[in-house]
C-alpha cells in the first residue's frame, strides 16, 4: 500500500511526523521557559541567549512567542538566520503601525535607532532571532548599537550551544547581555502530547494507529528529543504502509527503528552541529567509484538541489527555496547536511563523500547580497563519470 492510501484510511491529511516548523503546526508551550521571557522583558532583561542542542525545539519556541506574545510585549518580530541589517530594518518597519511608517523609507542604517526610539514611544518590541549562531558579525555590531539607541526595544536569540560564546566574543555585546536561558529537554509524556497533538492536527482520532504501549515506546526511542521523535515516526509509519498494518504496538516499533539504526537508538545521543573535518584529497580514498551512486544516497530533495546545481554554478538559499517552493529553513537544513555540518546526517551515510556542497562566497542574488552554494569539484567528478 502507498503512503497516500494509508494515510487516507486512517482519517489522515498528510503524515503527522513531517518536520515542520510552520505557525499553524501544533505546539506544545514550554510553560517554564515562556515565563521566564516574560519575567526577564518584565525586569528589563533587555538581551537574552535561548540554547539547545540540535532538535531540542528552538524554532517551535519562538513560533509559541510569535503566537503568544510575552505580557507587556506590543510588537513581535521574528528572524531566521541568512537576514542582513537592510532586510531587519525593513522587517522591523513592517511590523508598525501604517501611520509610523511615514517618511521611512530613506532612513539608513546609523539613524534608525533614534527613528525606532521614536516610533514605538511607550510600546515595547521583542526581536527574535532563530539559528543566531550564523549571523554575520556586522548585525551583532549593528544590533548593539540600536540596543544603545532604543530604549523599550528587547532581543532574544536562538541558537547552539555555541552561540553564547560567540555573543560574549563580540566586545561591543559583552557587558550587554542580561539573561542565558537553556531550554530543558522533553519528558516521555510531553512527545506523547506532542504526537497526540500532531495526529488530531492531521484529521486522525486519538492515538491511532499506535497502541499505548507503541506510543510509549516510540517517543522512547527520541532519545528526549522531539526532532528525532518526528525522524523515528515517520519511519516507523512508512513501513507499516508497507506492510498495510493499522495496529502499531511496542514490538513494531522496535523491529523497525532497531532494523533502522542497528542499535538501541536510547543510547545514542544527539550532537551538536559541528564542522565535520573533511580530507581535501577525497579520491585517495579506496573507494570504488566506479560502483559509487551519490544520488541513490540522497533524500529525494537532496537530489533536486544537487541536480538544481548541477545546472547552475551557483545558488542561493533564497534562490532555492524559491525554485522548490520550500521554506528557508528547511533549505538551509538540507544545504548543511550537504556540506557535510551534521555529524548525525555524515553518521547515518558513510558512503557519501563530503562535502557535496560547498560555499563559493558572497553574491548579489534576488536583490540582495547573500551567500551562494554550488558543487563541491569531487562531486561534480562523480557525478560526470
Amino acid at each position: 500500500m502507498d503512503r497516500k492510501e494509508y494515510y487516507r484510511k486512517l482519517g489522515w491529511s498528510k503524515s503527522p511526523f513531517i518536520k515542520s516548523t510552520s505557525m499553524d503546526t501544533p505546539i506544545l508551550k514550554r510553560e517554564q521557559e515562556y515565563n521566564t521571557i516574560g519575567e526577564c522583558i518584565g525586569g528589563w532583561d533587555r538581551i537574552m541567549v535561548v540554547t539547545a542542542p540540535i532538535g531540542y525545539g528552538k524554532t517551535t519556541f519562538m513560533n509559541t512567542l510569535v503566537k503568544n506574545k510575552p505580557p507587556e510585549v506590543d510588537y513581535v518580530v521574528f528572524f531566521d538566520s541568512y537576514e542582513p541589517v537592510e532586510e531587519v530594518m525593513d522587517r522591523i518597519k513592517m511590523k508598525l503601525p501604517v501611520w509610523k511608517r511615514v517618511f521611512s523609507k530613506d532612513i539608513d542604517r546609523t539613524l534608525f535607532g533614534e527613528f525606532l526610539h521614536k516610533k514605538l514611544g511607550s510600546k515595547k518590541m521583542l526581536l527574535l532571532f532563530d539559528e543566531a549562531q550564523d549571523y554575520e558579525n556586522d548585525l551583532f555590531k549593528w544590533l548593539r548599537i540600536l540596543n544603545d539607541r532604543v530604549d523599550n526595544l528587547f532581543m532574544l536569540f536562538l541558537g547552539l550551544k555555541g552561540l553564547e560564546d560567540k555573543i560574549t566574543a563580540e566586545s561591543s555585546f559583552r557587558d550587554r547581555k542580561t539573561k542565558s536561558i537553556t531550554l530543558t529537554s522533553f519528558s516521555i509524556d510531553d512527545l506523547q502530547k506532542i504526537v497526540t497533538q500532531r495526529i488530531r492536527w492531521v484529521g486522525g482520532r486519538g492515538i491511532s494507529p499506535f497502541t499505548e504501549n507503541g506510543l510509549k515506546r516510540l517517543c522512547e526511542t527520541a532519545n528526549n528529543v522531539p526532532r528525532r521523535l518526528m525522524e523515528n515516526g515517520q519511519k516507523v509509519v512508512e513501513e507499516c504502509a508497507v506492510s498495510g498494518l493499522f495496529s502499531i504496538d511496542e514490538n513494531i516499533v522496535e523491529e523497525v527503528i532497531g532494523t533502522y539504526a542497528g542499535e538501541d537508538v536510547r543510547l545514542t545521543p544527539i550532537s551538536e552541529e559541528r564542522e565535520i573535518e573533511v580530507p581535501e584529497d577525497i579520491e585517495s580514498k579506496s573507494t570504488d567509484y566506479k560502483s559509487y551512486d551519490l544520488m541513490s544516497e540522497l533524500s529525494p530533495m537532496q537530489r533536486e538541489i544537487v541536480n538544481l546545481l548541477r545546472e547552475k554554478e551557483s545558488l542561493s538559499i533564497t534562490e532555492l527555496s524559491s525554485m522548490l517552493k520550500k521554506d528557508i529553513r528547511s533549505i538551509g537544513s538540507l544545504i548543511r547536511k550537504l556540506r557535510g555540518l551534521n555529524p548525525e546526517e555524515v553518521g547515518r551515510k558513510p558512503n557519501i563523500q563530503y562535502p557535496v556542497v560547498v560555499r563559493k562566497g558572497k553574491e548579489t542574488r534576488m536583490g540582495r547580497i547573500q551567500y551562494v552554494y554550488g558543487l563541491s569539484d569531487n562531486t561534480r567528478r562523480l557525478l560526470a563519470r
